[in-house]
């Protein structure tokens, strides 16, 4: 899955992808059918966030359910706080056994649209967005991850075409237009892509919580443009908002080496290898800067570290 998908599962975490919230999931709970003591056992559980003690409450009960409605909503129920819970699969097995019973309500269609994106069904996604769509034309979420689909399967134009069409709807979606330059880069329109990002950056920051990417993406674009000023920038003003932020400090590494500033790229590269896992490209520019450097042990060092991490 491309970053147009996975970043949000990786950085916002699955609650953030619904479009309930926990607070309103949680009131679900104390609403469902289910015994009293049950629901004021589950609710407290999930306050906890012992996710696994609510699931198994709630799959206890389905088969005890006195009605198809009933056993479909604890069905939906059980669906979302396992999507909360992180596990995807059997999100998914849970809301379509629901939908079989009685076809989901809204929020929980478009949860097990995120959970079917996150396993990777981009085609079983597509089709439950596209239903939600159709249903509600003018609702710019399922536009905009119609729009993030399209990028992934590396439809361009169309992704564009949808997230002009979110602008419309919603012009201070920061994360639209930042899709929208990501999509237009991806045309080799570097100029409109540029446009975008700025209005997304000035969007972003407009936010109560802004997010790293929008001047991530543009500090990414202006680097590549060899407008080296501005990309630090705004490399700069992404780490504000998430200091461990790997691409951001491998990007600003990348544009510090490209200013001759040499020990502060340094600095950025070991920044990014430091705050993930699993990063690559930083360990190997930070090996050819240490060699052109004459600092042959850090160099093979970062190499070697670069060939540990590439065949993981």
């Amino acid at each position: 899955m491309s970053r147009a998908l996975l970043n949000l599962a990786l950085l916002l975490g699955p609650a953030a992808l619904m479009a309930q919230k926990p607070d309103s999931l949680l009131e679900r709970i104390r609403r469902c059918p289910l015994p009293a003591e049950l629901r004021e056992e589950a609710a407290r559980s999930f306050e906890s966030r012992d996710y696994a003690h609510v699931e198994d409450v709630l799959g206890r009960r389905v088969a005890l359910a006195d009605t198809p409605a009933n056993a479909a909503e604890l069905q939906a129920l059980a669906g979302a706080v396992e999507f909360v819970h992180g596990k995807m699969d059997l999100a998914e097995l849970a809301f379509r056994h629901s939908d079989s019973l009685a076809p989901l309500g809204d929020p929980d269609r478009f949860t097990w649209a995120m959970a079917l994106v996150n396993l990777g069904d981009a085609k079983a996604g597509r089709a439950q967005l596209t239903r939600l769509s159709a249903a509600h034309p003018d609702r710019p979420l399922y536009i905009y991850w119609l729009a993030r689909i399209d990028y992934d399967q590396r439809l361009y134009a169309e992704a564009v075409a949808k997230l002009k069409r979110v602008i419309t709807l919603d012009p201070a979606s920061a994360r639209a237009y930042d899709n929208l330059g990501l999509a237009l880069d991806m045309l080799n329109q570097p100029e409109d892509a540029r446009a975008a990002f700025l209005k997304a950056v000035d969007s972003n920051r407009k936010l109560a919580a802004p997010s790293a990417w929008p001047p991530h993406d543009l500090g990414a674009l202006l680097l590549r443009l060899q407008q080296l000023k501005d990309a630090e920038t705004a490399l700069r003003e992404s780490l504000r908002y998430d200091p461990r932020f790997t691409m951001a400090h491998y990007h600003l590494g990348r544009t510090l080496e490209a200013e001759g500033r040499d020990i502060e790229a340094i600095d950025e590269y070991r920044a990014a290898t430091s705050h993930d896992p699993v990063v690559v490209e930083a360990l190997y520019s930070l090996g050819l800067l240490c060699r052109r450097q004459g600092r042959g042990a850090e160099a093979e060092a970062a190499f070697a570290e670069y060939r540990r991490r590439k065949a993981q």
